[in-house]
């Protein structure tokens, strides 16, 4: 049963960026989670970033000084050692998206590896219902004139991205561009929100 939403001014949001070892749920893994509290004005109103160490023993699957797609996202195995195990990681994904609509930019990607990590590692986290503030960009593009990678749309709007493939950099730009966005579709009410996504 979908839950009642707020009015979107007392709404809260939950945006959510992942980096991963690759790009099949079925097989890569989560390496690191930014996440954003934010508001329908793109008030940042708590942050969370941690690493994800993947559970298996004390060593890591992929046997190498740093873990796959390195180049991308510059995670190193130091780095995860670091990190929460994934389980534990999901749980407190978990506690902070309680209550609070999800956003991701291509969403599919990022709840698509949340929910199988979740699903791995038995910890419910109900992601189905998510905004996602790539597809909103486009359809402001019609003929696609434009791209709408997050790289290009923090340049045009003037978002700060300092460090682009790091986790919590990527939700904080996000929560920002969420914001312009609900202001550029008229966006009244979250079911304004959740109508422009399919």
């Amino acid at each position: 049963m979908p839950r009642k939403m707020p009015p979107l001014k007392k709404a809260e949001f939950l945006v959510v960026d992942v980096e991963t070892t690759g790009l099949a749920t079925d097989s890569d893994l989560i390496l690191q989670i930014g996440a954003v509290v934010t508001n329908a004005k793109g008030t940042v109103l708590r942050s969370y970033s941690t690493y994800v160490r993947p559970s298996n023993g004390g060593s890591f699957p992929w046997g190498v000084e740093n873990p796959p797609a390195h180049h991308i996202h510059g995670i190193t195995n130091e780095q995860l050692r670091q990190g929460l195990h994934t389980k534990r990681a999901m749980r407190q994904l978990r506690r902070l998206a309680r209550k609070r609509i999800l956003v991701a930019h291509n969403a599919k990607f990022d709840f698509g590896f949340i929910k199988s990590e979740s699903q791995r590692h038995s910890v419910n986290i109900e992601v189905d219902q998510h905004l996602c503030t790539l597809q909103m960009s486009r359809l402001l593009d019609p003929k696609r004139a434009e791209q709408h990678r997050l790289t290009a749309l923090c340049e045009k709007y003037n978002i700060p991205l300092t460090n682009a493939h790091d986790a919590l950099c990527d939700a904080t730009a996000t929560a920002q561009l969420l914001s312009i966005l609900i202001a550029s579709h008229n966006a009244r009410t979250v079911n304004d929100l959740y109508q422009l996504v399919p």
